[in-house]
């Protein structure tokens, strides 16, 4: 992508622009088509990593903290890098979302008319070809992950099962009532016959296979009364709506954050990702966060053979947290700093811990010192 000479003087927050808005764009057209093979995958990962922290075919510099963090967001504590594989799979759901949604396009009667439609018709059957990998195949093999993204909004067409889709709140009602799913006459009911016109507007008649026993009444009270509110549109078509956006419309973006969803630990990411701060200086506090700076006692784990010392005091052992906070030089810088703002601080143990309580007030502070302009990156 750039000649070596050039690389050696883009600073990492350099390399994160570049990386993302030209190196993780360049293979997306055949992302959205294809499901792209893992040998592929991880090569293209390694030249993004590579680009990343500076390495290339002629040199090989650490790599200071893991590609799975990496491709979290900002606010989780990555630099919002995407994974390709998953990010693939977002792309592709946009294939099964139209062949849901658009019912007289071209490509979607073609593919019906080989593969057939499974019931309700929001998708193809599943494939089972031994033999050849089809384009159509490796997508409709996500529809099932796809489908418990979204849920029906129902009306009188004869589209959603009344047991088994998702049209009723968070879970089917085969989820939320086994017992009575499995006590149910018809299992593959459509969600049209358990309504029973009659009296005024009609009214839920789900059939069960035998009377029930008195412990079963109390969840058949809680069915009805979960469906008391649910009645039939006359007149209104099934639809399918996606559940990870507001509007209920499809999206990469909120699929991509859904598959990507994971519990993380807090991190002070508007502290460091910050329009008053240039992009190399976010880098550098965001490697610092995560205790990833090349100091002395990292560069001994890498087998170098250096003084342990501090380098600006030598006096004591050179780590993050000494280095940025504690070493006689630093400590003046940020009395200095304190001084100059009117803050009074008490420094913590950790450098992550200053960034996620202290550090706010100061940049606050000094956004509106500088008339509320935003540096320049």
């Amino acid at each position: 992508m750039l000649s070596l000479w050039k690389r050696q003087y883009l600073s990492k927050g350099g390399r994160l622009t570049l990386l993302k808005s030209t190196l993780s764009s360049l293979p997306i057209y055949f992302l959205y088509l294809f499901v792209i093979p893992k040998r592929v995958c991880a090569r293209l990962e390694k030249i993004q990593r590579d680009f990343l922290w500076g390495g290339g075919a002629l040199e090989n510099k650490p790599h200071l903290v893991s590609w799975k963090v990496i491709c979290a967001t900002k606010k989780d504590g990555g630099l919002g890098i995407r994974n390709l594989a998953i990010f693939n799979k977002a792309l592709l759901g946009k294939w099964l979302w139209r062949f849901a949604n658009e019912n007289d396009s071209l490509w979607k009667q073609i593919i019906s008319s080989k593969y057939d439609l499974q019931d309700g018709g929001w998708c193809s059957k599943g494939i089972r070809d031994r033999y050849g990998m089809g384009v159509w195949k490796a997508i409709r093999n996500g529809w099932e992950n796809f489908r418990s993204h979204s849920h029906f909004i129902v009306g009188d067409d004869i589209r959603v099962k009344f047991w088994k889709d998702l049209w009723c709140e968070n879970h089917s009602l085969e989820e939320a009532f086994p017992t009575l799913f499995n006590l149910s006459v018809n299992k593959e009911s459509w969600f049209v016959e358990a309504w029973e016109e009659g009296g005024v507007g009609g009214s839920w008649g789900p059939r069960f296979n035998r009377h029930l026993n008195d412990w079963e009444v109390g969840e058949a009270e809680s069915l009805l009364g979960k469906l008391f509110l649910m009645t039939i549109r006359r007149g209104v078509d099934d639809s399918l709506q996606w559940k990870e956006n507001k509007n209920g419309t499809f999206s990469v973006k909120s699929f991509y954050s859904s598959l990507s969803r994971g519990i993380k630990p807090p991190f002070s990411a508007r502290t460091i990702w910050t329009c008053w701060v240039p992009i190399r200086a976010s880098f550098f506090g965001w490697e610092a966060a995560w205790s990833r700076l090349l100091t002395t006692d990292r560069l001994m784990r890498f087998v170098w053979s250096i003084p342990i010392r501090c380098f600006l005091c030598n006096n004591e052992e050179e780590t993050i947290d000494h280095l940025l906070l504690f070493c006689e030089k630093a400590r003046m810088l940020w009395l200095l700093i304190f001084s100059l703002f009117g803050v009074q601080w008490v420094m913590h143990s950790f450098v992550k811990r200053n960034l996620w309580v202290g550090m706010s007030l100061l940049w606050a502070r000094k956004g509106r010192k500088l008339g509320e302009r935003p540096l320049s990156t």
